[in-house]
């Protein structure tokens, strides 16, 4: 599989009925690395470029592949991550709503 070829499948795991995005990976300079040394943590910004609306901060979630939480200091060749593969992605929190109920207005 040449470089060009290098994609990974991304899914977001509160969505379970959306579809996987295709996250392509940009090539390195030659003989920088194998894209296999990207770490986890470029792996989340890529993914929240790519997935803007659902993942506006890569601080904000987690990775998960093969049942395991991925560091954001460890590499894809660390966790065996092949081209191909399917990465889950977990928030690690929720944006809270800014309105208060009508309810709760009335009291203040």
């Amino acid at each position: 599989m040449s470089l060009s070829d290098w994609h990974l499948a991304v899914k977001l795991a509160d969505q379970p009925l959306a579809p996987k995005s295709i996250l392509r990976l940009p090539e390195t300079e030659l003989g920088e690395y194998s894209l296999g040394g990207y770490s986890i943590s470029f792996l989340k910004q890529l993914i929240a470029g790519k997935l803007q609306e659902s993942v506006p901060d890569p601080e904000l979630i987690d990775l998960i592949y093969c049942g395991r939480k991925l560091k954001d200091d460890q590499t894809l060749d660390f966790y065996g991550i092949q081209p191909g593969s399917t990465v889950h992605v977990l928030r690690k929190s929720w944006p809270e709503p800014d309105q208060k109920p009508d309810g709760l207005q009335h009291l203040l």
